[in-house]
């Protein structure tokens, strides 16, 4: 037996009959197997456990948890807040509590990127001059080790400068200018452990190139840290050396052995 339905002419045999009223039981709760909500989630949910709270109500626990100082926990109230309130009066707020309860959580990268936002979200802002310098300070802190690569410290040290430059005025830039001797510090550090490690491999070039950068761009850091003796010595040796030309190749690599 078949149904034809007018120009269409839809052909369903009575087993799909079957099948689309099983599925209909399914869907109408006729079935342990809910499969609304296997395909759909809680897309048809009245309310989802993300916005149990409303805006001002998650504002008021995320600052409550960071004087707290339960840091994790206030930042997931402030980015629910981020998340689901966009347009709401609290919004700037969670987009700058959230950099401080990252950086109270010593989670310096989540903080930078954080601060990072709020400045391209909202750079007219008057708390700016706070931002970017807690920017700084999160990029700061994330150097742990003279060996480490000193890229956040050279970013930190650029976002200290456009504290100074573009708010001179206020106690962020006093609080920047220290901060920046303390990067000249440990890029110093840096250079100065790289230098000596191909002085004492005898690769002099390679030192010198280091040395000549402390002298040169961090004299003052470089005497706060007592590196001045053993630079200048380091430099002597290596501009001996270098003045000597490449070393000859030995008579067994130019027979080609």
């Amino acid at each position: 037996m078949a149904y034809i339905s007018g120009r269409s002419r839809s052909v369903l045999h009575p087993l799909g009959l079957i099948v689309i009223f099983a599925a209909l039981l399914v869907l109408n709760g006729c079935s342990s197997l809910n499969l609304k909500e296997y395909y759909f989630g809680n897309l048809f949910s009245k309310k989802s456990k993300a916005i149990d709270k409303t805006a001002e109500q998650l504002a008021l626990s995320g600052a409550a948890k960071l004087e707290k100082k339960d840091y994790l926990k206030a930042a997931e109230d402030f980015k629910q807040l981020k998340e689901h309130y966009p347009y709401s009066k609290y919004a700037i707020l969670a987009e700058l509590k959230l950099g401080d309860a990252y950086f109270g959580a010593r989670s310096y990268n989540e903080a930078a990127m954080s601060y990072e936002e709020f400045v391209r979200l909202h750079p007219r802002n008057e708390v700016i001059p706070y931002v970017l310098y807690q920017a700084g300070l999160s990029h700061f802190l994330t150097f742990t080790t003279v060996d480490r690569d000193p890229e956040d410290t050279k970013t930190a040290m650029q976002t200290f400068e456009k504290v100074i430059q573009n708010f001179p005025q206020t106690e962020y830039a006093a609080k920047s200018e220290k901060q920046i001797i303390e990067c000249k510090k440990r890029l110093i550090s840096h250079m100065f452990s790289v230098a000596r490690h191909y002085y004492l491999n005898k690769r002099y070039a390679a030192a010198k190139t280091r040395l000549d950068n402390i002298v040169q761009n961090y004299p003052q850091a470089m005497d706060d840290l007592g590196y001045g003796p053993a630079v200048k010595k380091m430099l002597a040796k290596c501009d001996k050396e270098v003045a000597k030309g490449d070393p000859k190749p030995s008579i067994w690599v130019r027979a080609g052995f």
